[in-house]
């Protein structure tokens, strides 16, 4: 945090129009909203105000395909980059058929504030395509992750934007993404693309990093709500995050009522064979057609009644059409966004706590800054060095966020905001315009 306060606002200056009406269920209109509110709370000045609002950049290009028939597909690429005041951006590459630019610009905003509530220096960005490598053929999937690297080469490099995984990415795509970029710069430029396999440059702890933040928080925020015992819980999502998340709850004895993916959920009172069902979603690529607990639906599966609620698979799942039917005790979001603004207002009132993306899940990021100092340093650290770090700095962040969140009487959610937004708009009058 900055050693001086900001500049006090003037209530006589008339700072820039609130957030346009929207969905109130828009990731981007949730995002700003939130922002909004974070920055009345610290009373911004409308410069600052007007600054942190917009993305630095944004950037949309054709990623033109070969496809499993020898056709051409054109897709639709987009790099956007919030703020650089911190340090170099850094975001995820997301792959979804339906990825809109309004997500990606929300998701790159709400990275800068991450980045900044952890104390880690870089600004937020955000970059997908609509390509979904499910169901593709590996040949197609690896021309259309080289041809978007090699569409946003010119506004990537470990000082300027830095890729990590996000939505169906994985070591094999950040491995592509790696060796296009060092084949058009002549030379293997590690730090530019975290999330790789461990012999290229990555580290260890990625396979056990945002789990074991998310079982961590759970666990603190259980006590202080005088919880005791094994803890029931409902996780959705069983991929990339999902797995981790599992495999670190049952590890400390926690019990996993509730499983599941887009295709399929499941229920069993008596707890979930968290490795026989993660074995059959490899062997299968779905949950569908599991046989360890009863099938349900996916609503259904968040509607459990449980002791915590972990999203942990995309945005937008707890929404203002389902919030009043959540029978959590506490919600743990391991998902970027997957609670919208309305859904946070219905479970305030209704007195479940939430601890959110903003830490539920700094594992991802923190992770990441360890690979890209590691590979800055040509330094590999031990497993026990990871952790060490990972769990200080993940603590860190939620005790500041609980700190702000008693001394500004709002929810932890706004508190990480207010932390991340102070921390970025400081720092941008610190360095002032550059005109």
């Amino acid at each position: 945090m900055p050693d001086s306060p900001l500049p006090p606002f003037d209530p006589a200056e008339e700072p820039q129009a609130p957030t346009p009406t929207l969905d109130p269920d828009d990731p981007f209109a949730s995002m700003m909203e939130r922002y909004d509110e974070a920055a009345a709370m610290l009373g911004l000045s409308p410069d600052s105000y007007s600054v942190l609002r917009k993305p630095d950049y944004e950037f949309r290009f054709a990623v033109p395909v070969l496809d499993e028939h020898g056709e051409i597909e054109v897709h639709h690429g987009w790099r956007i980059r919030h703020n650089l005041s911190l340090g170099p951006c850094l975001g995820g590459l997301r792959l979804d058929r339906n990825v809109t630019s309004e997500e990606l610009r929300a998701l790159a905003a709400w990275t800068t504030w991450k980045c900044a509530t952890l104390n880690i220096p870089f600004g937020g960005s955000m970059g997908g395509m609509d390509y979904d490598p499910r169901g593709r053929a590996r040949e197609v999937t690896e021309r259309a992750v080289r041809r978007y690297t090699a569409g946003a080469l010119d506004f990537l490099g470990p000082d300027r934007d830095v890729l990590i995984p996000d939505l169906h990415c994985d070591e094999q795509i950040m491995a592509w993404c790696l060796d296009t970029y060092s084949m058009h710069v002549r030379h293997t430029e590690n730090a530019v693309v975290l999330g790789k396999p461990l012999g290229l440059g990555g580290t260890h702890g990625r396979d056990w990093a945002i789990g074991r933040g998310v079982r961590l928080l759970m666990e603190r925020r259980l006590a202080e709500m005088g919880f005791q015992g094994r803890a029931r819980v409902v996780v959705q999502g069983a991929g990339r995050v999902g797995s981790q998340v599992l495999r670190e709850l049952v590890a400390h004895g926690h019990l996993v009522i509730g499983v599941g993916d887009a295709r399929a959920s499941f229920h069993s009172e008596s707890g979930i064979d968290v490795e026989a069902l993660l074995a059959w979603r490899e062997e299968h690529g779905t949950l569908e057609g599991f046989r360890g607990g009863d099938l349900i639906g996916g609503e259904e599966l968040l509607e459990l009644p449980c002791d915590v609620l972990i999203p942990a698979a995309l945005s937008r799942q707890l929404t203002g059409q389902n919030a009043a039917r959540i029978h959590a005790k506490l919600v743990v979001e391991a998902a970027n966004a997957p609670t919208t603004k309305k859904a946070d207002e219905i479970l305030q009132e209704r007195g479940i706590p939430v601890v959110p993306d903003l830490l539920g899940n700094a594992g991802a990021l923190l992770i990441a800054y360890f690979e890209w100092v590691q590979n800055r340093m040509g330094y590999q650290w031990t497993e026990e060095q990871v952790e060490d770090r990972l769990v200080r700095m993940v603590m860190d962040a939620y005790e500041r966020s609980r700190r702000a969140a008693a001394e500004h009487k709002v929810n932890l959610r706004l508190a990480a905001c207010m932390l991340g937004v102070q921390q970025v708009a400081f720092f941008d009058e610190l360095r002032g315009i550059y005109a």
